[in-house]
């Protein structure tokens, strides 16, 4: 049971937050959910049309006239499934299931990224005792761009101390993240109508994951991987591509990806098609993506790209991918990457959709420009999205002195103190509030953004107990 190692108020809002659908563009339901608890607690409620909440009480006995404490998390999660999972995100909530300290799902993202934030947020909204004037801001579709803390009326915040509950390391405060760039290039394609015996080849099992925690582990993108695949298949047996696809999150490395294919020799083809596990095998890392296989299936098509179509989505896969640059001085931490993140045909050709990170504005300049000069050598085009800034304290703050106190009370735990590649709401919110000074703090989530994702239950336990002796002395 969650109570054998949680508060049972914490095990009570992170069980109901769960069976809440709250995938990103799909907060409602739980905004209404926020809404209801801070009424029945005679607490004031603001809601946007995002459907963020703000949700505001006063400081505990003798702490009335203290300056006021922003915390904040979002409520939307990362929607991903095992391959065969009959999981409706639209309508289901999480299953959760535990062994022992480990709490995962039944065949999905568990959604601690980031409903532990929210959870911490509710139980001490509810229950403690000792607190400055507290601001707690719920924000929306973090995970797909941001666009909830992008929109939301920041007047409406007296706070200039912000604790980000969003990251998944206990003993790590993070004082810095890098910004981001969302890009989408579209190769229009020319179709034929095509006869003859298809095949599907799909690239199955790879660990994926974070697409900013998890960059730099060695793990396997399977569209690159997949290019890799088919431009070896194609340097022996020529065919035409029918269609391709893969992933369905911008900030996941992706897991799957399939092809349909039409091949000039079929019994040529599937002998070379059925000896690439070798080749596989050399692309990956197999410690990291133990589970990877091949498989090849017949398949029907109606149509195909052209052979040269074909072999300029071969050169698109060949994209830059993964690590572009590291942080100097920082230990073999990434500082400039790019993930592929999903393929799909079209009526008119193919998109793909791109998510870059930096940790600076003129290396996401940077990243605009490269991407849009690979476009024009493949005679395509981009379109870029929701990019959002980085951000990075100038060294340990107060925030920073008071939180290391709290976790070593708490812990004994003598955390380190970073600056992450993935992003945090931080740079959009400290820009929106000048002067205003941030740290983001958060237990052992491991797996994030992937149907492996699991929360250590005592960490989860024990930042809450940081939090609590936290708000006592800050």
């Amino acid at each position: 049971m969650l109570t054998d190692f949680l508060t049972p108020r914490l095990a009570r809002f992170f069980t109901e937050l769960s069976a809440i659908p709250r995938g990103s563009g799909n907060e409602a339901g739980v905004a209404d959910y926020l809404v209801l608890f801070a009424e029945n607690r005679g607490l004031e409620v603001y809601r946007d049309r995002l459907h963020n909440v703000l949700i505001k009480k006063a400081g505990s006995k003798g702490r009335e006239q203290e300056a006021a404490l922003l915390l904040q998390a979002h409520t939307d999660m990362v929607t991903e499934a095992r391959l065969l999972s009959q999981h409706d995100f639209l309508k289901d909530g999480i299953t959760l299931l535990q062994k022992g300290n480990l709490l995962f799902a039944d065949g999905t993202t568990l959604g601690a990224d980031d409903g532990f934030g929210v959870a911490l947020m509710l139980a001490v909204l509810d229950g403690a005792e000792s607190h400055p004037p507290l601001e707690c801001l719920f924000t929306t579709c973090e995970e797909t761009g941001m666009d909830g803390a992008a929109g939301f009326d920041y007047q409406r915040i007296s706070a200039r101390r912000l604790v980000n509950l969003d990251t998944n390391t206990e003993s790590d405060i993070v004082i810095g993240c890098c910004g981001g760039l969302y890009s989408t290039l579209a190769l229009d394609m020319e179709f034929s109508l095509v006869e003859g015996q298809a095949f599907r080849l799909s690239l199955q099992g790879l660990r994926g994951g974070h697409s900013g925690e998890d960059i730099h582990r060695n793990r396997g993108n399977a569209h690159t991987v997949m290019g890799r695949l088919l431009s070896c298949l194609y340097e022996q047996t020529k065919f035409r591509v029918a269609s391709i696809s893969g992933g369905n999150k911008d900030n996941a490395i992706p897991r799957e990806c399939e092809a349909v294919i039409l091949p000039d020799d079929p019994a040529r083809f599937c002998e070379v098609a059925k000896g690439l596990t070798p080749f596989l095998n050399r692309l990956l890392d197999r410690a990291e993506d133990p589970d990877a296989k091949l498989v090849l299936k017949e398949a029907e098509a109606e149509r195909a790209f052209s052979h040269a179509d074909t072999e300029r989505l071969l050169a698109a896969l060949g994209v830059e991918n993964g690590v572009l640059a590291w942080r100097k001085g920082g230990e073999g931490a990434p500082d400039i990457s790019r993930n592929l993140a999903k393929i799909s045909t079209g009526g008119q050709g193919i998109l793909l959709r791109f998510f870059a990170r930096a940790s600076r504005e003129d290396a996401l300049d940077w990243l605009e420009r490269d991407i849009e000069r690979f476009a024009l050598t493949l005679g395509g085009s981009v379109c870029h999205s929701s990019r959002h800034v980085g951000w990075e304290s100038a060294g340990e703050g107060q925030l920073c002195l008071q939180w290391k106190k709290a976790l070593g009370e708490v812990t004994g735990i003598k955390p380190t103190v970073s600056v992450i590649h993935a992003g945090l709401e931080c740079g959009m919110i400290t820009a929106a509030l000048p002067g205003t000074e941030a740290i983001s703090v958060g237990c052992n989530i491991h797996d994030l953004h992937t149907p492996a994702e699991t929360m250590e239950l005592d960490s989860f336990e024990r930042i809450y107990k940081t939090l609590l002796r936290f708000l006592e002395g800050c």
